[in-house]
């Protein structure tokens, strides 16, 4: 699929979440786009889902490889459970819900997304909130946005 197909075939969804969770629509078409590789990863072909969030979804997942570090950073592969959705339009609203909702720790944790209508500082809020290990990631969504 072109990148401009998969965008094209988000943008609706992304715009539905914009209207119930005012969260930008560009923000998640960005992060959609980056986290899953336009819609092609393993992931997202399989489970459609776009972000990589783990767990079950209304009992459904699907078994993948992934890597995870330990507090000494020690890397270890391990097939973990991703949720698997319906369509990318649950995908997109499970990600909403997450900035909606915050964390079990802190329901105010991504609460600086919400109704934010500068892109930057969305994505800025998301890296100060911890959402990203890589310190690119604002840069990679800005730019997304941008093209």
């Amino acid at each position: 699929m072109a990148n401009s197909d998969f965008i094209k075939e988000i943008a609706p969804d992304a715009q539905r979440i914009y209207k119930k969770y005012d969260i930008l629509a560009s923000l998640t078409i960005a992060q959609a786009c980056l986290e899953s590789a336009w819609g092609t990863s393993g992931l997202a072909q399989q489970g459609k889902n776009l972000f990589g969030i783990k767990g079950t979804y209304n009992g459904q997942y699907v078994l993948m490889w992934t890597t995870e570090y330990d507090k000494n950073g020690n890397a270890t592969r391990v097939k973990a459970k991703f949720r698997k959705y319906p369509s990318w339009y649950e995908s997109l609203q499970d990600l909403a819900k997450l900035y909606m909702n915050g964390t079990s720790w802190d329901p105010d944790h991504y609460k600086a997304v919400v109704g934010e209508k500068d892109y930057k500082k969305a994505t800025a809020a998301l890296v100060k909130a911890g959402y990203a290990t890589d310190p690119a990631y604002a840069t990679k969504l800005n730019n997304l946005i941008e093209t």
